[in-house]
């Protein structure tokens, strides 16, 4: 058994075989130092009709060579505002991918090219992202690209397709919740998504949309901004 002492007293807490007495800690997010963590929540525009497949919607390109981004929750919600066409829909979903060795990205707005994003803290510095980063969310269409992303998404959503109603005979104009939450718990020994230099996070949707039908999505981010990690 070994024990752990207290930096300004005596006190001592027994870590390993010991009966049955629990270790008293306070959990804090990631060491900021000098940086800072961050959030962010907002909207896009109406997206129109007929968005392309793999749209990318909304993005975070990070740019410092020596500092990171550590990003710890992103949650997507999507609000349908025009319904879509009847008994066309069939996968409408929105993925969360990783991209790398980034060196584009354009069009929608441009969010924090005037202020950057909320401080969790008001001795935070302000974000890197707002000084030498990009974060864009889409108007009524899709970004510029980023290219060279992962193969796979690291978080996804589904929502329900639009199904027949018996008794009207028609069909459901309802699109259920296609969102996502990406929330690792690293008290659970899960990672949060760590980007270096040129690295980004990308939310698009999956598929193509009908040729009626509009809507907007709302992404709201959390992360830090550290010297290591």
């Amino acid at each position: 058994m070994a024990v752990i002492e207290g930096g300004v007293s005596s006190a001592v807490m027994g870590v390993g075989a010991q009966a049955a007495s629990g270790g008293h800690v306070i959990l804090k997010p990631t060491a900021e130092g000098a940086l800072g963590h961050y959030r962010f929540s907002g909207v896009t525009g109406t997206l129109a009709a007929a968005l392309a497949a793999n749209a990318q919607l909304f993005y975070i390109r990070w740019t410092d060579a020596t500092r990171l981004c550590v990003v710890s929750y992103v949650k997507v919600e999507f609000q349908c505002l025009t319904l879509f066409t009847a008994a066309t829909l069939t996968d409408f979903g929105f993925d969360l991918i990783k991209a790398t060795a980034v060196s584009a990205g354009g069009g929608g707005t441009d969010l924090f090219s005037v202020s950057g994003p909320s401080k969790m803290r008001a001795s935070h510095s302000t974000s890197l992202l707002a000084s030498t980063g990009l974060a864009r969310i889409a108007t009524t269409a899709a970004l510029t690209a980023l290219t060279t992303l992962d193969a796979y998404p690291i978080a996804q959503g589904l929502g329900d397709s639009q199904r027949v109603n018996v008794a009207a005979g028609t069909e459901e104009q309802r699109v259920n919740d296609p969102g996502f939450e990406f929330a690792p718990d690293m008290s659970r020994g899960e990672h949060p998504l760590v980007l270096s230099q040129n690295e980004g996070l990308v939310v698009r949707n999956r598929t193509v949309w009908p040729a009626a039908g509009t809507g907007i999505l709302k992404v709201t981010i959390g992360w830090g901004e550290v010297t290591a990690f």
